[in-house]
């Protein structure tokens, strides 16, 4: 394996979603393993005042779609890119999404750069190939799901190489049960009951409408003695489905705590008792892994990438994805137990430990990088001539 290499990440980062703070966690992995990392983003926003927050070299740089309404727009953005890879001459080119990638796999065509290209979210065939269309020297997955799922949907993809890359996070202090306790006087929470915590975007395939009409099925004395929190907003929408979210907790006649976006998560997470991520959709999800840290057990959707986080019956309970009254029953069986709860919380924490720890994520983005990468003595004083795109 290389030890030390140059890597550009490219980010659009619009705004702040599981990608974004994925992506931060690589480059802040990279950097404290000796490697040098310039984040590229397409907004100069409050992400990229949190990635130069984190100690990141975050610079901006246009990326759009290429769309042919708007195709000056685009062929400038590919020139500027270009131009930088030529000036700087990374060893490795990383686009954060298929989105991203188009417009940096086609400027970094020809340039002796390799191209990896992330994949985080599902998409048909047609958009693939419209993203993917000038390729990458290797593409990397945040699930095996999703892997198995695009590949199977373009031909095109599956014959370029790959690997499944599971997102990590840096792991927390186990939170003791004083600084639980701590954690719900600060928040307002109560101390007798437990608190089931929904943390994370809220839009629809996110499946927060099953979670409400789950909590509306509740037994009385379960839900008397339980309180959900929901923590997260709509962003790209202005709040448009949140506000949707509470109108129906109203209709349902129940009242859980939303508290919107939040900046302090962590202390969420260390009052809660039991966090659910009830997905209809979830390629991988950094919700649940955060849970997991957290030493909380975890209630998940047996949909996308969540089963390859959540084992059944042993970190948590998987429950058919838009099915409220399967969800209903899985939050009953661990509100009434708190024994399972603890045991489902430990064993979630070691797995954590074990597969889904920031270091480890950077030792196989690592690995990922020395497959295609050249050694650091092989310099690109001639790099290839353009080729068009």
């Amino acid at each position: 394996m290389i030890d030390r290499l140059s890597i550009c990440l490219v980010a659009r980062s619009p705004f702040l979603g599981g990608a974004e703070v994925a992506c931060e966690r690589l480059a802040v992995g990279l950097q404290q393993a000796g490697h040098t990392v310039v984040l590229l983003t397409g907004f100069d926003n409050d992400v990229a005042a949190r990635y130069r927050a984190a100690g990141i070299d975050c610079r901006v740089f246009d990326t759009p779609l290429r769309d042919k309404w708007k195709l000056p727009r685009y062929l400038l953005a590919r020139h500027r890119l270009r131009k930088f890879f030529r000036s700087w001459r990374p060893d490795i080119v990383h686009s954060n999404d298929l989105p991203t990638h188009q417009v940096v796999s086609s400027a970094a065509k020809g340039l002796g750069i390799p191209r990896i290209c992330h994949h985080r979210f599902l998409y048909d065939c047609p958009a693939i190939d419209w993203m993917n269309r000038t390729g990458a020297e290797c593409h990397v997955f945040v699930s095996k799901y999703l892997q198995d799922t695009l590949r199977a949907a373009s031909p095109r993809l599956a014959a370029e190489p790959a690997c499944v890359l599971y997102d990590g996070l840096p792991l927390p202090e186990l939170p003791t049960e004083d600084e639980r306790r701590a954690a719900r006087v600060r928040l307002g929470l109560p101390q007798n009951k437990t608190v089931v915590l929904y943390a994370g975007q809220i839009v629809e395939r996110k499946g927060v409408s099953d979670l409400l009409q789950a909590w509306a099925q509740l037994a009385p004395d379960v839900a008397a003695g339980a309180e959900l929190v929901v923590v997260g907003d709509d962003i790209q929408n202005a709040g448009a489905y949140r506000v949707a979210m509470e109108q129906l907790a109203a209709q349902l006649g129940i009242t859980p705590r939303f508290v919107g976006f939040r900046k302090d998560v962590p202390d969420w997470l260390t009052a809660a008792h039991i966090a659910t991520v009830p997905s209809r959709v979830e390629p991988l999800g950094n919700a649940t892994l955060e849970a997991m840290a957290y030493g909380l057990p975890v209630i998940g959707g047996d949909t996308g990438g969540i089963p390859e986080m959540v084992v059944e019956g042993q970190t948590g309970l998987l429950v058919f994805p838009g099915d409220p009254a399967d969800l209903a029953s899985a939050l009953e069986q661990l509100i009434r137990n708190r024994q399972l709860q603890e045991h489902f919380g430990s064993a979630g924490r070691i797995r954590c430990e074990n597969e889904f720890s920031v270091e480890r994520h950077t030792a196989a983005a690592m690995r990922a990088y020395s497959q295609v990468a050249a050694p650091p003595d092989i310099k690109r004083d001639e790099l290839k001539q353009d080729v068009p795109c």
